[in-house]
């Protein structure tokens, strides 16, 4: 029997986690076309590969006005299998009438522990400790204890939330920022408010988990990283262009502040980033959602939203529900 849509798959990560999500697929009568590759896909790169598709599962590849021309007007859905919709035009999407979708909260723990696992490896120099041992030497490696520090949290969502929960074992004092204030939440986890200059000047570790908006772009600059203290760390998770790079790499070489760890980059892979040459960094290739299991909830959630709109109906996660002249009841 012929297939009943034919769906792009870009997302790297789909089939890493479960097959349960292309069995899903398959059971619905879908043809999956896989984009092999190691990198996220450009808006030109793409468009000459959408042909006649019905819908996309899409990674953090860039879905601008060329993929949605060449794919009109048969393309009626893209599913993001994370959170992040930045590399997405939805205006573009809108005008053409694709529906675009995301999978809010599949990677909250998994980025949440990677943020403590990253704060550990900075403060106890455990990268300079194993490769000390690995070259014979048996050097004494002082560090800082996690335990009864200051977390700085910039942005209060589920991700800070989550990394939050972790922090009260550590009985860390919290500071929070945020347009939104979740003081419910933030009493339930002994987290105090306070503005972005308090938070900053306070924190031993300024996390940061706010999305990449033109209100968000280089909040973190060579002001606020020179307030803060020169033994405190920031700890980026969230997305590469909140931290304006070039102040950082600054502040590492004239040491402002203690060190920091990047999981994300204004540009990603970083080719030329400032930040490839500083001191006391700790990079890692935007792994927070990295875990089988948030790559098999993440690939789940985008099967699903993607289907019901295939089917004509509403999903659950929908970001630009204009597309349907009116939000749904």
């Amino acid at each position: 029997m012929p297939a009943q849509w034919k769906v792009l798959i870009t997302a790297r990560s789909f089939f890493e986690g479960s097959p349960e999500p292309a069995d899903l697929l398959q059971g619905a009568g879908v043809e999956v076309i896989a984009i092999p590759g190691d990198r996220p896909l450009t808006d030109s790169e793409l468009a000459t590969r959408v042909g006649k598709i019905d819908g996309i599962i899409a990674g953090v590849d860039r879905i601008g006005p060329q993929t949605f021309a060449a794919a009109h007007p048969r393309l009626k859905v893209v599913a993001r299998n994370g959170v992040g919709i930045e590399g997405i035009d939805l205006k573009a999407a809108t005008h053409t009438g694709v529906v675009v979708t995301n999978a809010p909260g599949v990677n909250t723990d998994a980025v949440a522990d990677l943020v403590i696992g990253l704060m550990s490896v900075l403060t106890r120099h455990i990268l300079q400790a194993h490769d000390g041992v690995r070259v014979g030497r048996w050097d004494r490696v002082l560090g800082h204890d996690l335990f009864r520090k200051t977390l700085g949290l910039v942005g209060f969502g589920k991700i800070a939330q989550a990394v939050a929960r972790r922090a009260r074992g550590f009985e860390m004092r919290m500071l929070a920022v945020d347009i939104i204030q979740d003081k419910h939440a933030a009493a339930g986890l002994d987290v105090r408010f306070a503005p972005l200059s308090v938070v900053i000047a306070e924190a031993d570790f300024v996390s940061l988990h706010v999305p990449l908006t033109p209100q968000t772009h280089h909040l973190i600059g060579q002001a606020e990283l020179r307030q803060m203290k020169p033994t405190a760390y920031l700890i980026n998770t969230a997305r590469g262009g909140v931290v304006d790079e070039h102040a950082l790499a600054q502040a590492l070489h004239e040491r402002w502040i203690a060190g920091a760890a990047a999981d994300v980059f204004e540009q990603e892979p970083p080719v030329g980033s400032p930040l490839l040459q500083a001191p006391r960094l700790l990079l890692t290739p935007h792994i927070g959602a990295h875990t089988y299991e948030a790559t098999a909830r993440g690939a789940l959630v985008a099967v699903q939203n993607l289907l019901a709109v295939l089917n004509g109906q509403h999903a659950p996660n929908v970001v630009n529900p204009e597309v349907y002249g009116s939000p749904p009841r």
